[in-house]
């Protein structure tokens, strides 16, 4: 093990240091970019090919280097990520076709929910089937597409609704006992007098202390700011509105079949297989849509929901891959093992100071994985693992504070990779709502209410020591 690392640490000219300059190269023109409002996958992919290129000129052995890279670009994530935007960009595409989002249009109206009241019920609705399907990326990508115009058209600002979004699936993915996090940060915390991990359902039972005030503080923010920063219906809104048609909410069948399959605990893909079959059945036999409607040739090219629905999020999966074959540079080259033993020597001597460390480490993961949860949870939550066995802090509470930290700050920076996915995912929904805006990157900073709460509700327990537990006491 010894001889290997120390292999891994001499894979590079001038200091080991250099493993994070393909990341770096990568992510500082979207930083500059994203602080004046700019966020671009075709930057972001451009850095990422530039910054490998960088890297292996500066590496001693450039084979041993590209191969590296290569096999960093199967990591499992970006391969699960890749499958997903493939089969969601159709599932979306389906039900904005057959006018979804206008038949909730119809139906808040109709039950006179304001845009107070919508942009709560945005909060809550992604909160729970977040919770339920245990999935972050489905929930912003298959109701985003529903939930985003709805909002907007009904006077809710876009950057509020967009947030709420976003902010309901980081409440589910904290939440959500079968959502990757939960696993992983239970899984990676180990009791020191037995060979078992911290209990799910236990961490679960025990997260609700920090989970619970932090949900109902952000309902009632989503329920106040969207009282204050609402607008009038847009003219097109208007004009949607007034057109809308009720028979649209028959889509909320294959909805309702994609949650039922991933709660009854099938794979997001196949809830998305049967969701998806739904859709294109009720469709046509409702006539939302027609045959022609999903496959077609336009001007010499293949189009329709089948095409536009898969090729539309290509940028931003080339961008996922890219940044797996950076973070695998960090990570193949010790890099990261050296932060932990460095972190492992100049831990606290108390309780709080070791959970302050841990603490740490997470939010600094939060930006070196620029937002990837289930991948901080994995690099983490050995280090918390190893740091909370010092003080013998209970490993439930290292898994409630590796969980939340993991979940905060990893879906509002602007560069992360869950503003990105919001961006994109509304980017395309503009030809269809003309009276759509897309937010800015900045926005997410100032609407994305539970990430931030969480984040503020750990570290005053840490201070506190409320909930703090330990091993072989109270």
């Amino acid at each position: 093990m010894d001889a290997n690392n120390n292999k891994q640490l001499s894979g590079f000219y001038f200091s080991r240091w250099v493993a994070c300059l393909p990341l770096f190269v990568m992510i500082l023109p979207s930083v500059v970019l994203s602080l004046n409002g700019v966020l671009s996958t075709g930057i972001m992919i451009a850095g990422g090919v530039v910054g490998l290129m960088v890297g292996s000129l500066l590496a001693r052995d450039k084979k041993e280097y590209w191969e590296v890279v290569t096999r960093s670009f199967g990591d499992p994530t970006g391969l699960l990520i890749f499958a997903l935007f493939l089969m969601v960009g159709i599932y979306g595409e389906l039900l904005g076709a057959a006018e979804l989002p206008q038949a909730l249009i119809w139906l808040s109206e109709h039950m006179h929910v304001g845009p107070a009241g919508f942009a709560l019920f945005v909060y809550v609705v992604c909160s729970v089937l977040g919770t339920a399907m245990g999935t972050s990326v489905g929930i912003v990508i298959i109701l985003t597409p529903v939930l985003y115009p709805t909002a907007v058209a009904l006077g809710v600002h876009p950057a509020l609704a967009a947030g709420a979004i976003l902010s309901g699936a980081a409440t589910g993915d904290h939440f959500a006992p079968v959502s990757d996090t939960t696993i992983i940060s239970s899984s990676t915390q180990r009791y020191k007098t037995s060979e078992r991990s911290a209990d799910i359902g236990e961490v679960v039972r025990a997260r609700l202390i920090y989970a619970v005030p932090a949900f109902i503080l952000s309902c009632l923010l989503y329920l106040v700011i969207g009282g204050i920063s609402a607008g009038s219906i847009t003219e097109s809104g208007g004009v949607l509105l007034n057109n809308a048609d009720p028979l649209g909410l028959i889509m909320v069948v294959p909805m309702l079949a994609v949650i039922i399959t991933a709660i009854a605990g099938r794979s997001v893909f196949e809830a998305l297989t049967w969701g998806t079959l739904a859709g294109f059945i009720l469709g046509i036999a409702s006539g939302l849509i027609d045959w022609e409607q999903i496959f077609y040739v336009n001007e010499g090219g293949p189009a329709g929901i089948l095409v536009d629905g898969a090729l539309q999020n290509l940028d931003t999966v080339v961008m996922i891959i890219l940044m797996m074959g950076a973070y695998g540079v960090m990570r193949t080259y010790g890099l990261l093992d050296t932060i932990v033993m460095s972190l492992k020597n100049s831990v606290g001597k108390t309780p709080r100071s070791t959970e302050l460390t841990m603490f740490g480490v997470g939010w600094l993961m939060n930006f070196l994985l620029v937002g990837l949860v289930a991948r901080i949870t994995v690099v983490a939550g050995p280090i918390f693992n190893e740091l909370g066995r010092v003080q013998n802090i209970h490993p439930v509470r290292r898994a409630n504070i590796l969980d939340a930290v993991a979940n905060s700050f990893s879906f509002v920076v602007p560069w992360h990779v869950w503003p990105l996915f919001m961006i994109m995912t509304i980017s395309p929904l503009v030809e269809t709502y003309p009276f759509l805006e897309v937010p800015a990157p900045t926005d997410f900073l100032l609407s994305t209410f539970y990430p931030l709460i969480i984040w503020c509700v750990m570290l005053i327990a840490i201070l506190t020591g409320y909930g703090r537990k330990f091993e072989n006491g109270p």
